[in-house]
């Protein structure tokens, strides 16, 4: 627990840009973000997970996971990706029947045929560019299966906050940020929970694939 406390705030600090909290998510959080699988089928199930950092949402995603199921996991942070292989238990899955994958790479160069139940999000929308924002959202629709659910959740006032301080052209570009993610909650939005108890408190939001989308 310290040693996945310490890493992610030495990552908070050296790469701010792709690692979006000071300190992993609450238990609270990671059990709203993963309450979706708690009403799967007994049909084998392909989960997404896209920014694992040091695995808070992973550990409540696997106890969902049985036999025949597939889990993939995108993390661009080589650190994350090191630790995540040291501490899942990745041979114990395989020998259950679960097909485990942990990729260093961009979610964008998810292969185009693949397509996923449940999608499960934590990547920091409010540190990157909209048009990546733009690109990653319309990546992860399309590989939405048509009754597939995407979670994805947000710090509650953290663009507001985080705007007071920034230079103008920061604060425009968050501002973007902000319009393409509320564009696409109005789209794909059909829930949402708040989490008080997580630092910083955030809500969940869960999505569904428009027809024709």
């Amino acid at each position: 627990m310290f040693d996945d406390f310490r890493l992610f705030y030495s990552e908070f600090r050296q790469n701010f840009t792709t690692t979006g909290a000071i300190a992993p998510s609450s238990p609270l959080l990671s059990r709203a973000m993963t309450r979706p699988l708690m009403n799967r089928g007994p049909s084998s199930i392909r989960v997404l997970e896209i920014g694992p950092g040091t695995g808070a949402f992973t550990s409540q995603i696997l106890r969902h996971l049985r036999s025949g199921d597939r889990f993939d996991a995108y993390e661009l942070n080589s650190r994350f990706c090191r630790f995540l292989r040291r501490s899942l238990p990745l041979s114990e899955l395989t020998a259950n029947g679960i097909d485990c994958r942990l990729y260093n790479s961009d979610i964008r160069t998810v292969p185009q045929d693949t397509e996923y139940d449940y999608m499960i999000c934590g990547l920091p929308f409010n540190n990157f560019r909209p048009e990546t924002v733009s690109e990653i959202l319309h990546t992860l629709i399309q590989h939405l299966s048509p009754n597939g659910v995407l979670s994805y959740f947000e710090y509650i006032l953290s663009q507001e906050f985080k705007s007071r301080f920034l230079k103008p052209s920061e604060r425009e570009r968050m501002l973007q940020v902000g319009l393409t993610v509320r564009t696409f909650i109005q789209k794909h939005q059909f829930h949402h929970q708040h989490v008080w108890l997580n630092f910083p408190p955030a809500k969940a939001r869960y999505f569904r694939r428009v027809v024709g989308h």
